[in-house]
């Protein structure tokens, strides 16, 4: 998620730290290498040998806390525990183990045969919810957007995990996300929109902004900055396209001319998190903008996701992100606070959808 826009020291610095990292796994690989050119086929200890070689490096040159952290304890501890594993699959597990002694609670590694993540991160139960927004979730919600008392504009916007990450991908997805909206907006008198985030609880962002392009405008979405307060990445929507830095992450090609002060409810809950706080962050700049619900999860921090060894991807925690005036919040508080009233039978039942109702019509 983030530009690299450090200035010439920072740049400098980075592209040392790559050369070092980058040397150190070519002299292991060619260690690999040599090695089994001795007719020797690699063993499962040399594939987990060689993978966490790999994942630490980019732990300790690239995580938003590594100052903090005691490297050669963590790489000895690590390889210790993954080595006992009988095969390389069973040997990922350790990465939990790995994320929780860092710390890095936002951490996590997708592969064939799992996803892991950090133990540490705030443990949410059925109590926390209503039945109904139980029963809802069960259903697996998708993307929809849809008209509401008249004309009222209705965007349910879940966390999207995409598996292909190109960025010709995130733009199919973008735009077909952007031309829902608009073609509401276009055929109905829209007064006001209600985007609900309640499901939200991560994913990639850049398609959801770019598709709320004809809302937001062209604007700073956001900022990444590191633990020295220093601003890494500035996220902006311009014609349409999402940058991070001077770098389009997802592109919609924008069909009307945005309207950056028509009400905007956001509701937010319990779930909301990563991606779906980010999408907060961004309207927290924009006018005319309400937030009701409950706190959200607290993932404000930026993960980049990182090629590994064997098709393996890391989201690696790099930055805090804050709002475009460089504000930092653990989570999102709402306006309204509303507990536990949740009808998606019947949205305009929902005591969240009420609320953004009223809302809308006092700024009409």
């Amino acid at each position: 998620m983030i530009a690299c826009s450090f200035g010439l020291i920072i740049i400098l610095k980075n592209t040392i730290m790559k050369s070092i990292c980058t040397g150190i796994l070519l002299s292991f690989f060619l260690f690999m290498t040599n090695a089994y050119g001795q007719n020797r086929q690699p063993t499962v200890k040399d594939s987990i040998t060689f993978f966490y070689n790999d994942l630490l490096s980019n732990l300790e040159l690239k995580y938003l806390n590594r100052a903090y952290v005691d490297w050669a304890k963590i790489k000895k501890y690590t390889l210790e525990q993954a080595l006992k594993a009988d095969d390389f699959s069973t040997s990922l597990a350790t990465t939990s183990v790995v994320f929780d002694t860092i710390k890095c609670n936002h951490c996590k590694l997708f592969s064939d045969s799992g996803f892991y993540g950090s133990t540490l991160n705030k443990q949410l139960s059925q109590e926390d919810f209503s039945r109904e927004f139980l029963v809802e979730l069960e259903k697996n919600p998708s993307f929809q957007v849809k008209r509401i008392n008249k004309n009222i504009g209705y965007i349910n916007m879940p966390g999207m995990l995409m598996i292909d990450l190109t960025q010709d991908a995130l733009n199919i997805e973008a735009q077909k996300m952007y031309d829902e909206i608009v073609e509401l907006q276009k055929t109905k008198k829209i007064k006001g929109w209600v985007i609900d985030l309640r499901f939200n609880g991560g994913g990639n962002v850049f398609p959801m902004l770019a598709a709320l392009h004809s809302l937001l405008g062209d604007n700073i979405m956001y900022n990444a900055i590191d633990n020295e307060g220093i601003n890494i990445g500035i996220h902006t929507l311009r014609k349409g396209g999402f940058y991070e830095g001077k770098e389009v992450k997802a592109k919609v090609i924008p069909s009307i001319i945005p309207d950056t002060e028509i009400p905007v409810a956001l509701l937010i809950g319990k779930l909301t998190g990563s991606s779906g706080e980010d999408i907060a962050v961004a309207f927290k700049n924009r006018k005319n903008v309400i937030f009701i619900g409950e706190n959200t999860y607290g993932f404000l921090t930026g993960n980049d996701l990182y090629e590994l060894p064997y098709a393996i991807k890391v989201a690696l925690t790099t930055s805090y992100i804050t709002d475009a005036h460089e504000k930092y919040q653990a989570y999102i508080t709402p306006d309204i606070e509303i507990i536990k009233e949740a009808n998606f039978e019947d949205l305009t039942k929902d005591k969240n959808v009420m609320e953004a109702i009223k809302f809308i019509n006092t700024k009409n």
